[in-house]
């Protein structure tokens, strides 16, 4: 009797372990498909940035998540930030400039994407000639801003004095005339990071451009529309002008018509019969 115990006790454990087992693999299984279909996610998102004409300069380094948006980004080190990797402000023809000693200096424009923004996830490593790039970039081109992360915030707000003292879940929007908005991204997505970083910003992401892609399509219609009516008030003022001269012109013939009449009529008067 003592070794059938034996063999139902061992039974019962090798079962409880397989159950055990089958639970470890059914989870981890679980946590790949939901691993995939949130990649799938991101990556449906990066699928409609990736249509756009479009330039991000990422400054710090890029999740892997991101590897399908690399195609495009400006990666840029903060200690590597200069006026030629990044999207300051420039003349939008060619100048040439000559100094006393017969020096050249040219200005060459710059081709920029349609849409650009700036991404700060560090606070370390810039120089102050590549705070004084990121500024010219944010304060006098207009180019949008997002920092991630206090360190990032925490710099960001010292370039365009709005304050220090962030959390490390904490991310700032900014554009030039539209301000602030904070905490930009949801804070348990900084938080977790990865997938769940990737997913929030890549969202935060195509609203933005969406919007931007409406604002501007109103704005060309605004100007054809304005168009338009210049040159429909231009032809109407054309028309009257026109009008007003041959009324002019019909007025004028009558009046001579009635002045040849009444000098005719005056003559015959005085002639004796």
């Amino acid at each position: 009797m003592g070794h059938n115990k034996t063999g139902v006790v061992v039974l019962f454990l090798l079962a409880g372990f397989f159950i055990i087992a089958m639970a470890m693999v059914f989870n981890t299984s679980a946590r790949r498909s939901a691993a995939m279909q949130k990649q799938d996610e991101i990556d449906k998102k990066i699928s409609e940035l990736s249509s756009r004409d479009l330039t991000v300069y990422w400054i710090g380094d890029v999740p892997k998540e991101f590897e399908k948006l690399k195609p495009k980004m400006q990666i840029v080190k903060p200690a590597e930030i200069n006026k030629d990797n990044m999207p300051i402000q420039s003349s939008t023809f060619h100048i040439t400039i000559k100094d006393g000693q017969g020096n050249e200096q040219n200005i060459v424009p710059r081709d920029y994407s349609d849409y650009m923004i700036i991404v700060i996830t560090t606070g370390d490593g810039f120089s102050d000639e590549g705070k004084d790039v990121l500024r010219n970039c944010i304060a006098e081109n207009g180019v949008p801003v997002i920092a991630v992360g206090d360190k990032a915030c925490n710099m960001l707000g010292g370039i365009l004095v709005h304050g220090a003292g962030y959390s490390p879940d904490h991310s700032v929007f900014y554009k030039l005339k539209e301000g602030y908005d904070e905490p930009f991204l949801d804070k348990k997505a900084v938080a977790a990071g990865g997938a769940d970083f990737a997913d929030e910003l890549c969202g935060k992401l195509c609203a933005y451009l969406n919007n931007e892609v409406s604002r501007r399509y109103v704005e060309a219609s605004s100007r054809v529309s304005a168009a338009f009516s210049s040159v429909d008030e231009q032809a109407t003022a054309t028309t009257s002008e026109g009008e007003t001269e041959e009324t002019t012109e019909g007025s004028e013939s009558e009046t001579e018509s009635t002045e040849n009449s009444t000098s005719e009529t005056n003559r015959n008067m005085l002639v004796r019969p």
